[in-house]
């Protein structure tokens, strides 16, 4: 009887054993994906136009923050929402980054495409997929490593106004899944009255102006830079920073942003149009610290539209002319170390927060 026993336990747990072995493996868990227009468009998210998102992976772009690595014939797989409709006119070009690029979580900041990975569209999925050619790893040149998906190039159309699930699966080279994100795209009915976004056009190609660090009560080696855009879509050139007014706008506790309406380069918010504002954020004690304007050559503010797009960009693009609408900031540190997050905004329209690092010299 006991001898029964235990042979009757044994092929149960055999039995058990082979059932585990046999079971299908239960799907990677998704993660959270987050989506948001791109940031240098200004409609890339509103019905009937095309199609501008970007797809955040990892969501925290502070650079030391580690992005993703894709070893050499992973992908991933953007699918799309079927009421996206792909845009005939546009072909899908596998080895520039027309369609889409890897991004390393900031404006231009990319990762570069050249030798390392090629983007296709998978009709059939109707998804978009970037395979790497070679190993893609998250240091040295593509440090921190990938964090966002850019998809634009008019390749997609947005459909009606509505929420529309989104995925994006990491696949192996041998076809499992190894991490999975879910969110949903928003499509508007019409653009906002303002947008703002954070740029970098301002500085050499891959270079980052947030999250820097710097000495207790010095000026950030990198101006900080934002595109602006008004009504319908026109580059909100003419904007500088002016100095607090809180009685008429308490909110903006870091300086107000004027638009000279008059064309004299003197930014008076008693005369000139108010557009937004900046809200400031310190170590709790902190005094000294100030968001401005750069002083140009002949000693007036140079405000928004006058700034040139850095030189190392290719002329056809607009390199070393004036860039519409892209606005850039000098940023001073407070006397106290810690984190400063000065957060941008347009009356209107949407904001941007900035971080600087302070440490003691």
């Amino acid at each position: 009887m006991s001898f029964r026993l235990i042979s009757t336990s044994a092929a149960s747990a055999a039995a058990a054993a082979f059932m585990v072995g046999c079971a299908t493996v239960p799907p990677v868990a998704p993660n959270q994906l987050m989506t948001a227009p791109a940031p240098v468009t200004f409609a890339g998210n509103v019905a009937g136009e095309a199609t501008d998102f970007v797809f955040m992976l990892i969501p925290d772009a502070n650079p030391a923050t580690p992005g993703l690595a894709l070893r050499a014939g992973d992908s991933l797989l953007l699918s799309m929402p079927s009421a996206f409709k792909r845009n005939a006119a546009t072909s899908v070009s596998a080895d520039t980054d027309a369609n889409l690029v890897l991004t390393k979580g900031w404006a231009q900041g990319a990762v570069r495409l050249a030798g390392q990975y090629r983007v296709s569209f998978d009709e059939a999925a109707h998804a978009m997929r970037v395979t790497a050619l070679v190993d893609v790893p998250a240091s040295g040149a593509n440090a921190p490593g990938i964090k966002v998906i850019h998809l634009r190039g008019r390749t997609f159309l947005n459909p009606m106004p509505g929420d529309y699930p989104v995925s994006v699966s990491q696949v192996s080279a041998t076809g499992g899944a190894t991490a999975r994100w879910q969110g949903q795209l928003k499509v508007l009915d019409v653009a906002p009255a303002a947008r703002l976004a954070p740029s970098n056009f301002q500085l050499p190609p891959g270079v980052n102006g947030d999250f820097q660090k710097v000495a207790t009560g010095a000026v950030a080696p990198q101006t900080l830079g934002l595109l602006l855009w008004g009504a319908n879509g026109a580059a909100l050139n003419g904007v500088g920073i002016a100095a607090r007014d809180l009685t008429r706008y308490p909110k903006y506790t870091g300086g107000l942003l004027v638009q000279d309406t008059n064309g004299d380069h003197r930014l008076d918010p008693a005369v000139d149009k108010v557009v937004g504002g900046i809200i400031g954020a310190a170590p709790q004690g902190a005094t000294g610290q100030a968001a401005t304007s750069p002083i140009g050559a002949d000693g007036r503010p140079v405000l928004s539209g006058e700034v040139q797009r850095n030189a190392a960009y290719p002329a056809a693009v607009g390199g070393g002319k004036p860039n519409p609408g892209l606005l850039t900031v000098q940023f001073k540190s407070g006397s106290l170390p810690g984190l400063y997050r000065p957060t941008f905004e347009l009356i209107g329209g949407n904001a941007y927060q900035f971080t600087i690092e302070a440490v003691m010299p």
